[in-house]
């Protein structure tokens, strides 16, 4: 319907004129100059049919002459008889506006057919507007569009309310511009057309049209709205918190005396709680509580009390609760639902015990919106038990039910727990949704089961949710943690699309299998594909930052915060404080934790482990003595901070002190990294039989490291029986360490025991063990220089060694005697 179709190129009227019996295999109605469409064809698929032509035209209307015509059969008003015409006309007309009515869309549409087999002439039909109504609950565009063709035709579309019908059938079939074109072709659009459009783009989702339509109905036409066109344009503003415009459309309101419509007043109350204006919300419910007929109404309270909860006001939920009660107004199943949110978000375990015993008294027991919000109630307020004794006891378990039960278990880390439960759900009910799945891959994650997640891959993919969003994000983030970086790519790369989450769990995947170079180019690409990164994607980059120990970066990052005005939480300043620190810049890593207006104790053990490493012993010592006067306990993290540094600054009376403050005042038990801070402390010093000792009688098995740690002081201060004891033990814990082997051959020849150092050198050989070459690098103008042991291909070699020989000279003039490892 190019050119035809519209409201100024109407067609003069036709009567039908002759009818023709063909067999025929559907039903057509085609519209003017255009092919035939097929209409029901389902329906009406008997072999006599009938074709009404109009002499006066090229178009015509060809249905069906069935003698079992099944919606006679469904008809709730069977009015028609097998090969009768009708009743009447005016019988014909009361029975297709009944029908609509009545929901009977299809019957009105049959009883139509019914009158145009009949020969019955259409002219004089009444009730297009009730016709166009029945076709467009079909949703369906192609019909929809035959119907207007036949209107067309017969000239009805001088009558506003047919051109109304039609303009809601196309918002129905979803044909926007259709919708668009034929208002626009309107020369006397009626409120009616104005809400319809209104409401049309609101429910499209198209908000700011909606807006627009509305502000020229009411400014430019000067058309008052009604109660609908209010409505759909509060609800705009609601969805896109547009608090200027919703305030508009208020005065709107008041000024139209809409203002005491229940309906409208929940509307006001909902777009300005969800606009963050309590006090307008607050405002419009009091003007209104007056009022005993509006007072009763539950559904307004509600709005007020969800509206609180959603802003964080939990005291003036509950008070406006209690202040119902006093009304005597009685809450439903919203209220409730309200309420336990109220509790779940506030962790009020009482309150929500109180409002629990109201479920008995009220009768809603066994509602299943209510036994959800009050499992996941207790679930979120740690009270696991008892939410599982709820969910145990329901008799309406449903998918909601499980969902919530599931995630609430992954969520705080329970699971195990949540994939029994997983797959519990799936003997008893079977298929999953992207809710449960998410929640079940979160839990695969944090116990790092790639086989389990491997099989739950293959049930989202067999579910059709592996290109879904948030499933798509929690595979990425699942092989990503199962340092399986390749399949994370590929999930993530066949991802619909990929929003700052999917993104963030690929960067965070790079950084935690310290593939900088990788995660620095996804950081890149998703700045490419517009998605604005949040405070974990500028953490991730920064640990990348401080992996690398790259001043520039650390500071292009921090710049790039500062310019996208992203908000400098307590975890980036985190962030910031560790990568200067790493990076060698300790003053702007105190700079940033003095700034910060919150702290927590990631803050205080990063400032205090940066100061450690920088050798500011003093200065980490005062941080620490602040941070336990601030009332942040120092856990073993923070211990382990100064131990090093203790060690490093050969503060050995110190390291006994703070270690010893740690059990008796702390009461923290030392573990393994604690105790090898405390062997390193005593070594260095020189205390190898206290630090032997000390491994001997600690109370957790010692690794490798922590033998290696004595192994380098026994080196240091030449005690060659216990060297041998020591690697004696590291040995037998890693056969195939290569490094300590290395060290105990080179003590070996210290001592001037080259036999025993071939040895130990030829064991390494035997055993086909390789050290791997140390490599470090530095920066110079923004330049990176790596450097790899016995590497020459740096363009500048020769000179760096030259530059190096003529150093080793000079501090071997100065007495130092190089060591060869």
């Amino acid at each position: 319907m190019a050119n035809h179709c519209f409201y100024h190129h109407l067609p003069p009227r036709f009567p039908c004129k002759s009818v023709a019996v063909q067999p025929l295999n559907m039903v057509f109605v085609r519209p003017l100059k255009s092919p035939f469409l097929p209409l029901y064809s389902e329906k009406f698929n008997v072999s006599n049919h009938v074709t009404v032509t109009s002499s006066e035209s090229s178009c015509s209307l060809k249905f069906q002459k069935s003698e079992d015509n099944p919606i006679q059969k469904r008809s709730s008003k069977p009015l028609l008889t097998d090969n009768k015409p009708l009743v009447s006309f005016s019988a014909s007309n009361n029975v297709i506006r009944g029908c609509v009515e009545d929901g009977l869309f299809d019957d009105a549409i049959g009883v139509y057919l019914k009158m145009l087999v009949d020969g019955v002439p259409v002219e004089g039909f009444r009730y297009f507007p009730c016709l166009i109504k029945a076709f467009g609950e079909l949703c369906d565009l192609d019909k929809g569009r035959q119907i207007h063709g036949h209107v067309l035709k017969l000239g009805v579309l001088d009558d506003v309310s047919a051109v109304n019908s039609l303009l809601n059938v196309y918002w129905k079939c979803g044909a926007v511009e259709d919708a668009l074109q034929m208002f626009e072709k309107m020369p006397d659009a009626d409120l009616v057309s104005w809400n319809t459009m209104i409401t049309g783009f609101q429910k499209s989702m198209d908000y700011i049209r909606s807006l627009m339509f509305f502000r020229s109905m009411v400014w430019e036409f000067g058309i008052y709205p009604n109660r609908v066109a209010c409505v759909s344009s509060i609800l705009t503003c609601s969805s896109l918190q547009l608090l200027t415009h919703g305030r508009e459309v208020h005065g709107v309101v008041v000024k139209t005396g809409l203002d005491v419509d229940e309906f409208l007043v929940s509307s006001l109350i909902e777009m300005y709680m969800k606009c963050g204006s309590i006090r307008n919300a607050e405002n419009v419910f009091n003007s209104i509580i007056d009022k005993g007929s509006i007072r009763g109404n539950a559904v307004i309270w509600n709005v007020m009390i969800s509206g609180y909860v959603s802003n964080v006001c939990f005291a003036q939920a509950s008070m406006l609760f209690i202040k119902m009660m006093v009304y005597g107004i009685k809450p439903d199943y919203s209220t409730m639902v309200s309420l336990f949110s109220l509790c779940s978000e506030s962790q009020d375990i009482e309150f929500g015990k109180q409002i629990h015993g109201f479920i008995f008294k009220f009768g809603f027991k066994n509602n299943v919106r209510i036994e959800t919000a009050l499992l996941d109630m207790y679930l979120k307020c740690g009270y696991m038990e008892n939410g599982l004794k709820i969910f145990r006891r329901s008799q309406n378990r449903n998918l909601v039910m499980w969902s919530a039960v599931i995630s609430n278990y992954s969520q705080i880390g329970c699971s195990t727990k949540a994939l029994e439960l997983f797959y519990e759900y799936e003997m008893e009910d079977g298929l999953a949704d992207s809710g449960i799945l998410v929640a079940v891959l979160r839990a695969c994650s944090s116990l790092i089961l790639k086989p389990e997640g491997m099989q739950i891959h293959g049930l989202a993919t067999k579910l059709g949710f592996v290109s879904e969003v948030f499933v798509g994000s929690a595979l990425v983030d699942l092989y990503a943690k199962c340092r399986n970086m390749e399949c994370s790519k590929k999930v993530f790369l066949r991802l619909s699309q990929r929003d700052m989450v999917s993104w963030n769990a690929l960067i965070c995947g790079y950084t935690q299998d310290e593939s900088a170079y990788e995660a620095l180019k996804a950081f890149h690409d998703m700045q490419l594909e517009e998605v604005r990164p949040n405070t974990v994607t500028i953490a991730c980059i920064l640990s990348v930052c401080a992996h690398l120990s790259v001043m520039s970066l650390c500071k292009e990052v921090h710049g790039y915060l500062i310019r996208q005005g992203l908000q400098t939480t307590v975890l980036v300043n985190n962030s910031l404080i560790a990568t200067y620190a790493k990076c060698g810049d300790i003053n702007s890593s105190l700079h940033i934790f003095e700034k910060m207006a919150e702290r927590n104790d990631v803050s205080w053990n990063s400032i205090i482990l940066g100061m450690g490493m920088h050798g500011r012993t003093d200065e980490m010592i005062v941080l620490f003595d602040k941070m336990v006067a601030s009332g942040i306990k120092p856990d073993h993290l923070t211990f382990t901070a100064i131990l090093s540094a203790c060690s490093h600054a050969g503060r050995v009376d110190e390291g006994r002190k703070y270690f010893k403050s740690m059990v008796e005042d702390f009461n923290l038990k030392p573990e393994l990294e604690q105790y090898t801070c405390m062997v390193d402390l005593l070594g260095r010093a020189g205390h190898l039989n206290q630090a032997y000792d000390l491994i001997m009688a600690m109370p957790c098995t010692p690794d490798d490291r922590i033998w290696g740690s004595l192994l380098g002081s026994c080196k240091s201060h030449g005690d060659e029986m216990l060297a041998a004891i020591v690697a004696d033990h590291i040995f037998k814990l890693d056969p195939s360490s290569v490094g300590y082997r290395v060290l105990l051959a080179n003590l070996y020849e210290n001592f001037g025991k080259g036999r025993e150092g071939s040895k130990v050198r030829s064991e390494i050989k035997d055993l086909g063990l390789k050290k791997k070459p140390g490599c470090s690098w530095i920066e110079v103008d923004n330049n990176f220089h790596i450097f790899t042991a016995g590497d020459r291909s740096h363009s500048q070699s020769d000179e760096i060694y030259a530059a190096v020989e003529g150093l080793t000279s000079e501090i071997q003039r100065a007495g130092y005697i190089p060591q060869i490892y």
